[in-house]
């Protein structure tokens, strides 16, 4: 199943890590979109997703993850059932 991935990000070592993790762990189907809060992002979508921290994933608009995920980023049924119910 194909999932969309939107990544709030700035530049720092731990989001690099991140986004590499997850660009190696998605499959062909995942979209993976990036938004780097030192450009300009619209204030709207930090509110609406309440970003507090970077880096924040948010999974199919309904798993949010803060910091560093707890588990490797691995395209899998198993790794978003773990998100959901952490």
């Amino acid at each position: 199943m194909a999932h969309k991935i939107e990544a709030f990000v700035s530049n720092c070592p731990l989001c690099k890590e991140i986004l590499d993790e997850i660009e190696l762990g998605k499959c062909a189907g995942c979209e993976l979109i990036v938004y780097d809060i030192s450009k300009n992002i619209p204030k709207e979508l930090i509110e609406k997703f309440g970003i507090r921290v970077v880096p924040t994933i948010i999974i199919d608009r309904k798993i949010k993850i803060e910091g560093k995920p707890d588990i490797p980023f691995i395209c899998s049924d198993k790794t978003y059932e773990y998100f959901e119910k952490n």
